[in-house]
């Protein structure tokens, strides 16, 4: 496949023009298309296309541009494209020349992009979080070397993980696993006792308020149909029996499931090391939180940090990790982007260890909050006000966090693969960035401040250019 760039787009004035219905200059999706650099990222997608011949792939634009919308819109992968053949505006941002009434493209191509550019997706973060840094450096008249660390969990939508359930969904599995393999020989279907299995598990289902001894006896039920069915497929597979590589990849998940719960079940506990929550997408972990509204999720979880405005990932990954111990890469990608260390950070109670309070110490840095150990009972009126400032000023990347939640679809992410998951959040996170230098920078701004007797006034807003800065 080869990758050919797209023509270049005409004003927002002259766009739908065939429609007697020009696009508003406020319209955020107008304001958004001039804020990404299209021609950097245009040139970093062509990395995945080293041939120069084939069927040529859609625009990036197009495709990255939709996947913001969705995002934003938080729309399904087909609804996107209805959305898009509707809404000029949308059509506008992705880069088309003019006003179609029909999709540009198809939902199946969503997927396919995601895929492709799983690989790229932190380049294309850096890239336009470099650019929206950039912006914001020409435009604000001082610099406030701060940065605010924090960690969040990223929920993905699956059922509620139970044991029961998930026992009884891996032997569903396993039996048309079996009678499958059992065509292949030319055999007769093992006997798996499927209607004896159903009932049990029906009359158990049927009871929503259930004791522990009932659940109990529910997972050995289930746990010997799994073994049984194991035995068999085991055995259709010695006869020399194959399966499609997508049950080769479930049964491998359910031997994993298998051994787990037989574990949990012999020792009489609930947890153990990479528990799997869900066949469809084992690579989901669950991510203890300690909140009062979800103490666990199951998802993705993210070391962010906050400066300047921009917001980016730290680290990403599907464990439950202590956010603590990447307190010193941090402050490295700080100093990588800045040239320098930052003369505050702002961080919960988890980051201000020992170790990190150390290293904020070799560094000059200024790290706020309670000191370590207990409570003094006389506790400094001044000190306590500047924790508590310091509080309030690291609530910024909470607030970041709740926005990415509530406005940039990040609340319940319905995704299949971990890498579609990737690109997603990455999305989210620059169009958050995206968003807050509309929000932050739309408006004139005044500032006023008194240095040894002169008064100093400074004005400024978002603009394309820095040639029509007022200062």
């Amino acid at each position: 496949m080869v990758y050919r760039q797209s023509p270049h787009q005409l004003t927002f004035e002259s766009f739908g023009c065939g429609l007697s219905t020009p696009l508003s200059p406020d319209n955020e999706w107008v304001q958004l298309a001039d804020v990404f650099p299209w021609k950097e990222l245009d040139e970093a997608y062509q990395l995945e296309f080293p041939k120069n011949s084939g069927r040529a792939a859609k625009p990036f634009r197009m495709l990255y541009g939709a996947g913001l919308i969705q995002n934003r819109m938080k729309l399904t992968d087909r609804g996107i494209v209805d959305a898009v053949r509707d809404t000029p505006a949308y059509q506008y941002f992705i880069g088309l020349s003019e006003y179609q009434a029909k999709a540009p493209f198809s939902y199946s191509s969503l997927c396919n992009f995601r895929k492709r550019i799983a690989d790229l997706s932190e380049l294309i973060r850096n890239i336009i979080n470099d650019w929206l840094r950039a912006k914001i450096q020409a435009l604000v008249p001082f610099k406030v070397d701060v940065m605010i660390t924090d960690a969040t969990a990223i929920p993905v939508k699956i059922r509620f993980p139970q044991d029961t359930s998930l026992l009884n969904q891996a032997r569903k599995n396993l039996e048309e696993m079996a009678i499958d393999m059992a065509h292949q020989l030319d055999v007769p279907n093992p006997r798996m006792h499927k209607r004896d299995a159903k009932k049990v598990w029906t009359a158990f289902s049927r009871h929503p308020k259930r004791q522990h001894q009932s659940i109990r006896k529910q997972v050995k039920a289930q746990l010997q149909y799994v073994r049984r069915d194991l035995r068999f497929i085991n055995e259709f597979i010695d006869a020399g029996a194959t399966l499609t590589a997508k049950q080769a990849v479930r049964l491998g998940v359910i031997r994993i499931l298998f051994d787990q719960q037989w574990y949990m079940y012999e020792h009489k506990i609930h947890h153990v090391e990479d528990r799997i929550v869900s066949l469809q997408q084992p690579y989901i972990r669950p991510i203890q939180r300690g909140k009062a509204k979800a103490k666990t999720e199951f998802g993705a979880k993210i070391d962010a940090s906050l400066s300047e405005g921009i917001i980016d990932i730290e680290r990403f990954g599907f464990t439950n990790f202590n956010e603590s111990k990447d307190f010193e890469k941090t402050l490295d990608h700080y100093f990588d982007l800045h040239g320098q260390y930052p003369d505050e950070v702002l961080a919960d109670t988890l980051y201000r260890n020992r170790d990190n309070l150390k290293t904020c110490k070799d560094l000059g840095i200024a790290i706020c909050g309670p000191r370590l150990g207990a409570k003094p009972k006389q506790v400094d009126a001044k000190q306590r006000r500047q924790d508590t400032d310091a509080e309030n000023r690291r609530g910024a990347i909470e607030r970041r966090f709740a926005f990415l939640k509530g406005s940039v679809g990040l609340d319940l992410v319905n995704t299949r693969t971990a890498e579609s998951l990737a690109v997603k959040i990455a999305q989210a996170i620059v169009l958050s960035n995206a968003l807050t230098l509309l929000r932050v920078f739309a408006i004139p701004i005044f500032i006023s401040t008194t240095s040894e007797g002169q008064t100093y006034r400074f004005q400024y807003k978002f603009t394309t250019g820095t040639e029509n800065m007022v200062a």
